[in-house]
């Protein structure tokens, strides 16, 4: 007779159960508990549960308990929650389509008949080999490309630009900051106030401010940061009227910040507040966005977005901040901040998710958007299309095919990995091809170029991260969203793994919630939606296809056509007011 293990999760707490005393059975359901969480029921609900002594306990439902060998892993299409098999664990047959139970139950009853729960291998019939988990003797499934950094500025990576000029003047009443005055436009009314008694205009401001450094440490840190987390955002309450020089010390990373209302005879007069509490409602945005956020500050103005994220972290804080947020830990300066934001990238224990915050209409948005933000599709824009390019490395006519001709991407994306595998091409093929691959001609210039006109853009990709990182680290950009490939056990191409459904249309409306004019570029039938959405879109070099299918967006040929077309766009009448931008 055979000596089979039968093992399951508790359905509160999600440890392994086997058979003992640690395992509680709901018989003819699969509700399981291990004895804490059968413990804290009422009597009458324990006693609808037996205890899992031995396999007869389970009675008919012993081979649904059977621990495989072979153990089998998803992921929510929503909320890239890892999905293992038993109750959280619905797909859709014959697709790579996987929800797990809160996103299943949020469907309509016939959207939800298309799926089935996968209580057993079984269940997933002749797609086993395609949700087969590798290395199954891991119980950890690593999530750090999901990370993303946001980051104070003043306090936190440059000195404080008003202590600065604090320094130059002497004036001992600009010594008061956020640390000291947590309302802070009660702060700013209160230099303005100083600035204008002593004839201080902003070009004072921004002599004091081009002649800042970055804090000792601040650029290593964030050159050690950046091949670990692709995504690192600057959120900071100052205003890019005289910041911008801070910006492209730091490497111009990207910046979510304010901006200055100036009379006529150059002196700051009130603050133009993109946002109120920008800070935390950016890190709920792009939680929503499936991203689990590390936030780093030091200030009072900085306590509600290290709340909001997963993981917050003080650096040089006052002592009145500590000794009012005793609950986060703190870097005494940027060698210890890479310390605990190593160990906590390095850790065995999975960043749990905080619970999303429910997201704002998008009509509330409308009348407040003022400062633009560029969102572009990577391949075709400012890369060359990557299966583009295995076809000319393989010589493989088919793989030449890319969503400009076939709009269907799962599909296009399934016919690719059966071309892979007929032709004995596996997925570490790819990968080398995909680190040849340089940016198109005139790519790095061309956001050089728009770094002080749009001084915040984002990259979107549904290609993978094999594709999009290469290509991060050669433009040397800040921000790249993307998806990812998982092989079979021998290799092979089997699936891949969106990060978040509808990434760039989702993307933009997140953006839109944070008060930002979205213009946005691409060039094929998977951008459409983006451009759409936004509040300007313009397509790159289209195909003919594209470019007949959809006439209501300007075409551009080259990046000259395209600077042109931006100026166009930011200059407008009805657009944000701002300084006129050159062509140059």
């Amino acid at each position: 007779m055979l000596d089979y293990t039968y093992y399951c999760r508790c359905d509160e707490c999600r440890k392994g159960l086997y058979r003992g005393d640690d395992w509680y059975h709901k018989p003819g359901t699969h509700k399981d508990l291990c004895s804490a969480h059968w413990q804290a029921l009422q009597k009458a609900q324990r006693d609808e549960f037996v205890n899992i002594g031995h396999s007869v306990d389970l009675g008919d439902q012993q081979n649904q308990y059977i621990l495989q060998k072979t153990s089998y892993f998803a992921r929510c299409d929503s909320c890239r929650k890892g999905l293992c098999v038993g109750g959280d664990w619905f797909h859709q047959p014959d697709t790579m389509h996987d929800l797990c139970a809160v996103h299943w139950h949020e469907l309509n009853d016939v959207a939800q008949d298309t799926f089935v729960n996968i209580r057993s291998h079984m269940d997933l019939r002749d797609q086993c080999d395609q949700y087969t988990l590798q290395e199954p003797e891991q119980s950890f499934i690593s999530e750090r490309d999901l990370i993303m950094v946001a980051l104070d500025v003043e306090g936190t990576l440059m000195p404080e630009a008003w202590l600065a000029l604090q320094e130059k003047t002497g004036l001992e009443e600009l010594k008061r900051t956020t640390a000291h005055e947590p309302d802070y436009n009660k702060l700013m009314k209160y230099r303005f106030d100083v600035l204008r008694a002593n004839g201080i205009k902003l070009q004072d401001m921004k002599d004091v401010v081009k002649d800042l450094k970055p804090l000792p440490g601040a650029i290593e840190f964030l050159q050690w940061l950046k091949p670990l987390v692709p995504r690192i955002l600057l959120l900071t309450d100052t205003f890019e009227e005289y910041a911008l020089p801070m910006f492209e010390q730091l490497g111009y990373p990207t910046v979510f910040c304010n901006s200055l209302v100036v009379d006529d005879d150059g002196y700051m007069t009130d603050i133009v507040l993109r946002l109120k509490d920008q800070k935390r409602k950016a890190v709920e945005s792009f939680q929503r966005l499936n991203f689990r956020v590390i936030a780093v500050g030091d200030s009072f103005n900085d306590i509600s977005m290290l709340t909001a994220a997963e993981r917050g972290i003080l650096i040089y804080p006052s002592e009145k901040v500590v000794k009012a947020h005793p609950e986060f830990p703190i870097a005494r300066d940027h060698y210890d901040l890479r310390l605990k934001i190593g160990r906590i990238l390095s850790s065995n224990r999975p960043i749990l998710p905080r619970q999303l915050a429910p997201a704002i209409s998008l009509n509330d948005t409308v009348a407040s958007r003022t400062m633009w933000l560029l969102v572009c599709n990577v391949a075709s824009t400012v890369a060359p299309e990557p299966w583009r390019a295995v076809h000319e490395k393989t010589g493989i006519s088919e793989l030449n095919v890319t969503t400009a001709e076939e709009p269907d991407y799962h599909k296009l994306m399934k016919m690719r990995a059966s071309i892979l595998r007929k032709n004995g091409l596996k997925l570490q093929d790819v990968v080398k091809i995909m680190e040849d691959i340089d940016v198109m001609d005139g790519a790095k210039e061309f956001l050089e170029w728009l770094k002080p006109i749009v001084p915040r853009a984002f990259l979107l990709t549904d290609s993978f991260e094999e594709y999009a990182l290469p290509i991060f680290d050669k433009l040397g950009h800040p921000m790249i969203f993307c998806n990812f490939l998982e092989a079979d056990k021998v290799g092979y191409i089997n699936k891949l793994i969106v990060r978040l459904k509808g990434q760039k249309l989702k993307t933009v409306h997140e953006l839109q919630r944070l008060n930002f004019r979205i213009l946005a570029v691409g060039s094929s039938f998977n951008d459409i939606d983006m451009l759409a959405a936004a509040e300007k879109g313009v397509l790159f070099r289209p195909s003919h296809h594209v470019k007949d299918a959809h006439p209501e967006f300007a075409a551009v040929s080259n990046y000259e056509e395209l600077k042109v077309k931006i100026l166009d766009i930011v200059n407008d009448r009805d657009g944000p007011r701002r300084k006129k931008a050159k062509l140059c």
